[in-house]
């Protein structure tokens, strides 16, 4: 099984995804790296628009998961040392959700962790504004437009989550611990 990271921007999916999985000795892949190699989500988006990012999106989730039920996808581990089924972990895009086909595909093949983390300890946390800018869904730091891209989405991530960490006000250690008891969960 795999365990797939959710939530919004900068929330910490890769970040935590990379570490667990390293920790756990089990596979891991970032869905971005799976879509156009080379090409950054945000140069897509501002190349071709949200729309064909979205849709290449949904192809690359889409394949990686077809790879894993008939064998085990390149760079993922085929055993799990962790005393459960999951076999790898996906860090998701923080709108990887938004797309009906995707939530199906996650709430069927996968099981979902949501990184529930604040805007003002992520997006708005000034320490990592340069990020922040970087993205082309956080350009000119609109806070509350980012706050209502950010609610709007809420739902979604409760939809297909089987499990929720709230990061809020915790240390990146308290945090990582909590993400390994979830993956370890039968």
């Amino acid at each position: 099984m795999i365990a797939a990271l959710t939530g919004f921007m900068m929330c910490g999916k890769s970040t935590y995804g990379r570490a667990a999985a390293k920790a756990l000795g089990v596979g891991f892949v970032d869905l971005d790296d799976r879509i156009i190699e080379g090409l950054p989500p945000g140069e897509i988006i501002r190349a071709r628009g949200e729309e064909a990012f979205r849709e290449l999106e949904t192809e690359a989730l889409r394949r990686f998961l077809e790879e894993d039920a008939g064998g085990t996808p390149a760079g993922v581990a085929s055993e799990s040392p962790v005393g459960s089924r999951v076999t790898a972990i996906l860090a998701l895009g923080g709108g990887t959700v938004l797309r009906e086909q995707n939530r199906e595909l996650l709430k069927n093949n996968c099981r979902v962790i949501w990184l529930k983390a604040p805007l003002e300890e992520s997006v708005f946390n000034p320490e990592w504004a340069h990020l922040a800018a970087s993205r082309p869904l956080l350009a000119g730091g609109d806070r509350e437009r980012i706050t209502r891209l950010y609610e709007s989405r809420i739902p979604l991530y409760e939809s297909v989550a089987d499990y929720t960490i709230d990061t809020s006000g915790k240390s990146p250690e308290r945090v990582f611990d909590e993400l390994i008891s979830t993956i370890r969960r039968d």
